[in-house]
């Protein structure tokens, strides 16, 4: 510890000692400028200079309670100017109070030592969806760390891109010109697409040249002329033609193309060849509007900017089933991925760019780049920490870019987005030859080519990628895309990647319930025949039966197959996958082979219920997904690979269960440094609170390898990690834990005490069901009763009727349907949980009937009385519900997905344990509240009926007294978002 003589240090002296220590980490830094705005003064406390606006940042001493008023004095509707740059936002820093008794002389010594600054963004409200808001401003989360802390959040891509200038303003703009310029091809004579896979050609090649007319705009005004001079007759790069003249463009694009950046201006190229010139320079001209508004702005080098664009506009995001990863979610993944601690990386050196050139790194499905992008800030990052010099910065972006990061995708515009993305990162040189492929997905001389997957050990070609088309230009020949023209090769994927980082598609295969949609669902959406889609489909079916991926699956099971081939020992994966992944039963032989493989370090998921409503230009979104137009619940995993055999089942995975998902690059750039400061653990440790500053941002929990072994990983199921302990106590041990109290229950597998009714595709499915179904509630209907949807307003109590018919199917054999209809049964549970509207978890019914869909009927194995009412009792009762959401599936926040395999291993109340009494007991119980109506689980805690049905069944049925701590597992549980979302 450093003793100070006391002394009496302003906020001068400090702020004068910040801009020391800021230039001495390569921030362009000032202390204590005066700016003028109109006729007013601003004394700014420091400026920090960029390439195209500044940051202010306005300091005081704790408890700094102006702080934050004063910062957004700093950003007047009139922008302030500092050596004719903007001040885009600001950083109101709070100095520690202990710093003024420090004497002036050691002021900046001790600035430098201290680690508890706090600091938060001000920027104004037009960035995105920040966490608190108030006026005319942001603020964001409050960070804490010292000086290295702030100067690596100055430094950051993200950070400092996310300046003003409406992000959402200028992609409406940008969605409104691409829209109006598709319509003005789309009236084009004879159109050629380069994009015929899109739903939507005409406006994917209206992003392209959008995309090109910027990006063109930026290397005017960035890339260094001495650059060009040894490059053929090119002396500068030529300002986009304003007059929209295809024939000018082509000419200037081809100029470009002599000299660089292949992936970008070849496919706008491409596009504009055989475009009729009219329609072609009606279009042009309002992208070139747009383009000139959005550079302007000085906003474009937000980079995630076009691939915003690209996924809210084109349908064919959803036909390709792609997923676009949100900023702050490819920041924690990459984040966490580059854990400086991690092996594999502390044998780099990382200040030499020749050192950090032997790294490989792959991203299977690229989409626009954002998670290449996040991995490349990341080694940017520890290449300043290790001391690498600023003279190198950008020999090591260009490295980086020509031979470390690999991106591969089907859709060639996603890749020609991605050239974009990453070359932003460095626009004042020439990069070359950047491995970015367009894998092609399509069925050609009657063998499949299935885009990554084609790298996979067990496809057709063992792992080889043999037909790579440069551009479907009409060419099938194999083509690599360069930087340096249109030569070919075959398509290539490290064997041993240093970091496998990907958020693939998800797309299932599957038959729906419905004759006009029964042909199986082609992977990646390409638009086949359905010879072609048979054929995929056989192809993609038999690599994945030698690999313990599974069509049912989804595509995301086959791509972590790709990561553990192609990942070397001691190598990271970090992957974005649906939340089905850590629960889902078709996934536990690619959770097992996670275990076997990795050490799976992390595993987050987000419990926050907030939903961004769909509007114009901007797709819905669940912020329980890290993918910006998601719906359906995500997780983030970080896995090191390890030799087979040298893990034990010691080794821990840490569960991080978010109540927020982060909205700022920032938090998630705060959420990653508390997260890797918290101990490697090493044995049991207690669940852990994430705050950062003064907010708590959820919870991690440490679980020991072997009891994630064959069952769901079921730790990130409640946001509180108490509820997730309870539930786990009775499931493993059948004891219930209340605060102090501690009640045995006698718990069992669902399958030990009742066979499963049949699978509803065996019985509705159009090509290989039994009967047809029809939805209604009349009895004197022709047909078998059904208890088919689970309608919130119309079940709502434990005792139910059907609400469909079942009719036998002409040609199909008679013996087969009677031996279905044999297994009818009284008690149905409901498959598919929302928990906010819907009532009951299990119901029975007036008369033996079939489940179908939505409900799975359970045949008890042991005819005892009141063994159905029992199980009814408890499947709806708190701690039933409780289990129920533990162990079931989540591929939404707010429901519980159970289905038949999963059923068979749903931990319940052993009834077949219970005395005759008992059961008896369970009967008049039932019989008093089996017409009573329910209010929704959103209500559990305040449901007089539902208090009634635990009360009386721990009373009545099992035998306990007055167990009013009931309530409390009621309040608590009812706290959890799944309890309320509706999603």
């Amino acid at each position: 510890m450093v003793t100070y003589v006391r002394g009496n240090t302003r906020e001068i002296v400090l702020g004068v000692a910040l801009a020391q220590l800021l230039r001495e980490r390569g921030l362009e830094a000032e202390a204590e400028q005066s700016l003028t705005s109109k006729a007013r003064r601003h004394q700014v406390d420091v400026l920090v200079e960029l390439s195209e606006f500044a940051i202010a940042i306005e300091a005081e001493f704790a408890p700094g309670r102006t702080v934050r008023d004063d910062a957004e004095k700093r950003l007047p509707k009139t922008s302030l100017l500092w050596r004719g740059l903007s001040i885009e936002f600001v950083f109101a820093l709070v100095y520690p109070e202990s710093l003024k008794a420090v004497p002036e002389s050691q002021a900046r010594e001790a600035l430098a030592r201290i680690d508890s600054l706090r600091f938060a963004i001000v920027s104004r409200r037009d960035t995105s969806e920040s966490p608190v808001k108030n006026g005319d401003h942001l603020l964001g989360t409050w960070q804490r760390g010292g000086v290295p802390v702030l100067a690596e959040y100055l430094h950051d891509f993200w950070v400092r891109n996310a300046k003003g200038g409406s992000v959402e303003g200028t992609i409406s703009l940008a969605s409104t010109a691409i829209e109006e310029a598709a319509e003005v091809l789309r009236r084009s004579p004879g159109r050629q697409s380069i994009a015929a896979a899109d739903s939507d050609p005409e406006a994917t090649c209206a992003l392209i040249w959008l995309n090109a007319l910027l990006f063109q705009e930026l290397l005017c005004a960035h890339l260094d002329p001495k650059q060009l001079e040894p490059r053929l007759q090119v002396a500068s790069i030529p300002k986009p033609d304003r007059k929209c003249r295809p024939g000018v463009l082509l000419g200037q694009w081809e100029a470009i193309l002599d000299v660089n950046w292949w992936p970008i201006f070849h496919v706008a190229r491409e596009a504009l060849k055989p475009e009729p010139t009219r329609h072609a320079t009606l279009a042009l001209q309002r992208l070139a509007e747009a383009a000139s508004t959005i550079g302007s702005r000085g906003v474009i080098q937000r980079h995630d900017i076009a691939g915003r664009i690209f996924h809210r506009l084109l349908d064919s995001r959803k036909f390709l089933a792609t997923n676009y990863t949100t900023i702050p979610a490819a920041v924690l993944l990459a984040g966490l991925a580059f854990d400086r601690d991690c092996p594999i990386w502390k044998r780099v050196d990382w200040a030499s760019p020749t050192a950090v050139s032997g790294l490989r790194i792959v991203d299977p499905a690229c989409g626009s780049g954002t998670l290449l992008m996040a991995a490349l800030q990341e080694i940017l990052k520890l290449y300043r920490r290790a001391g690498g010099s600023a003279e190198k910065h950008g020999e090591t972006i260009r490295i980086v870019l020509e031979h470390v990061v690999h991106g591969y995708d089907v859709v060639p515009a996603a890749v020609h987005l991605t050239a974009a993305t990453l070359a932003l990162a460095e626009m004042r040189q020439i990069i070359s030859n950047m491995p970015l492929y367009w894998m092609p997905h399509d069925v050609w001389k009657s063998k499949a080519r299935m885009g990554s997957l084609d790298f996979l050990k067990s496809s057709p070609g063992g792992g080889q990628a043999q037909y790579l088309a440069l551009f479907p230009s009409g060419s099938t020949d194999p083509g690599r895309m360069t930087g340096e023209g249109e030569r070919v090769f075959d398509a290539v994927m490290p064997s041993q990647c240093d970091l496998f980082i990907a958020n693939p598609p998800y797309t299932r295969a599957g038959g729906p319930g419905r004759k006009g949609s029964t042909t199986w669902n082609p992977v990646f959406g390409s638009a086949l025949s359905r010879t072609d889609a048979q054929v995929m489909q056989q192809a993609l079916r038999h690599t994945l039966s030698q690999t313990p991926a599974s069509l049912y699956a989804g595509l995301g099971s086959a791509f972590t197959v790709l990561a553990s081939e192609r990942v070397r020992v001691g190598g990271r994966l970090a992957m974005v996958l649906p939340a089905t992944a850590l629960t889902g039963s078709r996934w536990a032989p690619i959770r097992e082979m996670l275990l076997d493989e990795f050490h799976v370090e992390w595993v987050i998921v987000s419990h926050d219920s907030r939903n961004r409503p769909k509007r114009k230009g901007l797709p819905g979104r669940r912020f329980v997904g890290f993918s910006e137009s998601t719906r359906i619940a995500e997780t983030l995993i970080v896995a090191t690979k390890v030799q087979k055999g040298s893990l034990n089942d010691r080794s821990f995975t840490r569960f991080v269960n978010l109540r927020k998902n982060p909205d700022e690059a920032i938090d998630a750039m705060a959420i990653t440094r508390a997260l890797l400061a918290l101990p490697v653990p090493d044995g049991p440790i207690p669940d852990v609170e994430l705050v950062i500053g003064e907010e708590s941002w959820g919870e991690v929990l440490t679980s020991p390898k072997s009891r994630l072994r064959n069952r769901p990983w079921s730790q990130s199921t409640f946001c509180q990690g108490r509820l997730a302990d309870a539930a786990s106590e009775l499931a493993e041990s059948g004891t219930l834990r209340l605060g102090e109290l501690v009640l045995p229950i006698p718990i069992a597998n669902l399958s030990a005490l009742c066979a499963l009714g049949p699978y509803h595709m065996q019985i509705k499915n159009p090509n290989q069901g039994l009967f047809e179904i029809s939805e209604t509630s009349d009895p004197t209907r022709a047909g078998h009763p059904a208890l088919w949807h689970h309608r919130a307003d119309r079940i709502t109590t434990l005792k139910a009727k059907a609400n469909a018919r079942l009719r036998e199917r002409q040609g199909r054999g008679r013996k087969a349907q009677s031996e279905m209809l044999a297994r009818a049964g009284r008690l149905q549970l409901a498959s598919d949980l929302g928990h906010a509207p819907q009532r009951v978890a299990a119901v029975i019914t007036n008369e033996a009937m079939i489940g179908v869909r939505s409900w799975i009927t359970l045949l008890p194995k042991k005819h005892k009385t009141g063994k159905e009412e029992a199980l009814c009792l408890w499947l709806n009762s708190t701690p039933g519900l409780l289990l129920r959401i533990f162990c079931a599936n989540r591929p939404y926040l707010g429901r519980s997905a159970v289905s038949h395999e999963a059923a068979r291993t749903l931990p319940v109340l052993d009834v077949d344990a219970l005395s005759r009494e008992q059961r008896q007991a369970a009967v008049r119980l039932f019989q008093s509240l089996e017409h009573e109506r329910l209010r929704g689980f959103a209500h559990l805690a305040d449901d007089e009926r539902r208090r009634e049905l635990d009360h009386r069944l721990f009373g009545e049925v099992l035998g306990y007294e007055a167990v009013r701590e009931l309530d409390w597992l009621a309040r608590t549980l009812n706290r959890e978002p799944t309890l309320t979302a509706r999603h």
